[in-house]
């Protein structure tokens, strides 16, 4: 099977794709089945003088996990963002940006369980809103830790 000029055409190298996981539970690696052991299902788009691309998984971003795109798989990939409109952030300052803004995704090997998970639109600015938010309850986390140690050390006293 081909890709035609006009779907090749389609295709940007500077944009995140995504394809559905392919089931494969021919082993295991603890809870992990091979559907997901070594792969993001997230996927960078590889053009080849010949004629032929490919979608990469951006876990390992090589050959290794890749399939050729062709007219009868093409919708099967479905755009996530373009990397030049967007910029990667800090795990833990997801919880400040609106929803609309954000991206969960992995593209690296460290996969869905080692962080470097989020990006945001470039344009986008934290939330006031949301920041007070996390500011509110950091207080009241801190003012539970001191309400908990003073009572420890009232019994700690009282032995």
């Amino acid at each position: 099977m081909t890709l035609s000029k006009e779907n090749r055409e389609k295709l940007n190298t500077n944009y995140l794709y995504k394809k559905e996981p392919i089931i494969d539970n021919s082993f295991y690696i603890g809870q992990t089945s091979a559907t997901y052991h070594c792969k993001n299902w997230t996927f960078k788009v590889y053009k080849y003088d010949n004629g032929k691309v490919y979608m990469r998984d951006t876990y390992f971003n090589d050959s290794s996990h890749s399939y050729e795109v062709t007219d009868k798989n093409i919708n099967d990939f479905e755009f996530i963002f373009d990397f030049r409109e967007v910029k990667r952030i800090n795990d833990y300052e997801y919880d400040e940006y609106n929803e609309d803004d954000i991206y969960r995704v992995a593209t690296s090997s460290g996969g869905y369980s080692c962080g470097k998970l989020y990006w945001v639109n470039k344009d986008a600015v934290k939330s006031n809103r949301l920041l007070i938010k996390k500011k509110e309850q950091e207080i009241r986390s801190l003012k539970n830790k001191l309400e908990w140690a003073e009572n420890d050390l009232v019994r700690l006293k009282g032995e």
